[in-house]
């Protein structure tokens, strides 16, 4: 006799939700109603195929449930003592761990099982999308942590995952009724560490070692020096709301508010990741900024401006990097850094369109994984894109063969030098993004679609660009471009082969 399962569908998958996927915009979306609630939370699942989605949401719930967060109402405890099981069962198993036995798998998850890679990404997708109470968002992030360290010892590193399970032991030990937080400084665990700021962030920086590079982990130890000379040896398992203010009012000394902003931004990064992570107690990080007066100082050029801009970068020769390193931020609005990291494999024709390709490749650095994508070129303002592709061949290898801060400098003395302008105006090459992210707005293109082109959030393009359905994205994407960089009035643009619009359409 033989017995068939029937194959799970996304309603059937998360047994105590409701949960369904429906296409907005061409793109899928995972919608969760906990039974007895009224509440939703929605996942974007960043596609525009149905298999793909349904297969993407069968993970993220498969994640969901696995770590309790399908159960709004959950303890601390509860959370962290599956947190603790999940923990100890990557140390009992010699593979990439499969969060069911295979009785329960095969029989209502369909054999489904995810490696630590999967749920990671997983986790990750949830912390940015999914409405979470305080201790859901530290169980994210505990486990986030732990997938991590799963990851290091399938390459034969156990530290991480025995000082997590080590750590969780000891939070179970201490009783419930005392809070830290209450605590005289001598009456602390006998040989714990004094939790001084500058040994949070250490071990933060540590933990996240891999998702901090360049500029972004240059600023965030900046910032953490700054906060940990302000606050020197306060431990912050007992500090309070007012140690935040008085820290704030230092930092307020000699500094523009958007500076002070940008510091207690990753003030609260680290104190949020403590308090998720049980280093500390609580964290009084909420509501620090300060919001009169804290407008960025940076500014976007006038459509004025940016014409000027590429009527100067036209009319120099074509082997002069100053006209392609100003056009490319001109048409993209790309930071700085990734048109600087450019080399010749990075501009590339894909289905027609002149593709420039923002990557990791060859040690370069960007600045969060968002900022991975490939951005279509279109002419506009006179852009030749054949004298480009040619310089991008002649290259052979990096475009820009200058210093980083040369060439920061260089096109920023340009830019004052072509419009006139003084230093501390606010305006720089960063301005042309400004100036990009507010055509893209103006033009009213969906925010999915300017996500993808600025990298500014959840938006990049996952899939094989070279299939049907990523050509036709970068149609999508090309289009748009030539909409806010002619909404202006001023007619800027240029139709040359390659970027028509009847052949965005049929791609």
């Amino acid at each position: 006799m033989t017995f068939t399962t029937k194959a799970p569908t996304v309603r059937t998958v998360l047994e105590l939700a409701t949960p369904w996927v429906y296409r907005r915009q061409g793109r899928y979306t995972l919608r969760i109603r906990p039974l007895g609630s009224k509440a939703t939370c929605t996942l974007s699942l960043k596609t525009t195929h149905r298999q793909t989605a349904v297969t993407i949401a069968k993970h993220l719930l498969t994640t969901l449930r696995t770590f309790h967060l399908d159960r709004p109402e959950a303890t601390w405890d509860q959370l962290r003592e599956r947190l603790k099981e999940i923990a100890e069962s990557v140390l009992g198993t010699g593979s990439a761990w499969d969060p069911y036995d295979p009785v329960s798998a095969s029989s209502a998850y369909g054999g489904m099982g995810l490696v630590y890679s999967d749920m990671r990404r997983d986790l990750e997708e949830i912390a940015c999308t999914v409405p979470l109470n305080s201790d859901q968002a530290k169980a994210v992030m505990m486990g986030t942590r732990i997938m991590t360290a799963a990851e290091e010892r399938t390459h034969g590193s156990l530290g991480e995952i025995v000082e997590i399970i080590e750590e969780m032991k000891h939070a179970s030990d201490v009783p419930q009724s005392l809070s830290l937080s209450v605590l005289a400084p001598e009456e602390a665990l006998e040989g714990s560490p004094l939790h001084t700021f500058e040994y949070l962030s250490e071990l933060y920086m540590t933990e996240r070692k891999d998702d901090l590079t360049g500029s972004t982990l240059k600023n965030l130890k900046a910032s953490c020096k700054t906060i940990g000379g302000l606050l020197g040896d306060l431990d912050l398992k007992i500090h309070k709301r007012a140690h935040m203010l008085a820290l704030r009012d230092g930092l307020k000394e000699g500094r523009k508010v958007s500076t002070v902003n940008k510091i207690l931004t990753h003030l609260m990064t680290v104190m949020v990741w403590a308090e998720a992570n049980a280093y500390i107690d609580k964290a009084f990080v909420q509501k620090l900024q300060i919001l009169k007066g804290g407008e960025s100082q940076r500014k976007e050029f006038s459509p004025a401006q940016v014409a000027a801009l590429m009527d100067y970068a036209s009319k120099l020769p074509a082997t002069d990097w100053k006209r392609w390193a100003l056009s490319l931020g001109v048409v993209s609005g790309a930071r700085i850094g990734e048109i600087y990291q450019l080399t010749s494999k990075d501009i590339v024709e894909v289905q027609g369109f002149l593709i420039m390709d923002i990557n990791t490749n060859d040690g370069k650095t960007i600045k969060n994984k968002f900022s991975i994508r490939k951005v279509p070129l279109v002419a506009a303002y006179g852009l030749d894109l054949e004298a480009l592709k040619t310089f991008a061949e002649t290259a052979d290898g990096k475009l820009f063969k200058r210093s980083s801060s040369g060439f920061t400098s260089m096109l920023n003395q340009l830019i004052r030098d072509v419009l006139g302008t003084e230093t501390n105006t606010g305006l720089s090459f960063h301005s042309l993004r400004h100036s990009m992210s507010g055509r893209l707005k103006s033009a009213e293109v969906p925010m999915g679609i300017s996500q993808e082109i600025t990298g500014h959030s959840s938006g990049s393009i996952t899939y094989d660009l070279y299939g049907a359905a990523g050509a036709v994205q970068i149609g999508r994407m090309a289009e748009a471009l030539k909409k806010a960089l002619t909404q202006s009035g001023l007619e800027h643009f240029e139709q040359v082969p390659g970027n028509s619009s009847d052949q965005s359409e049929a791609s």
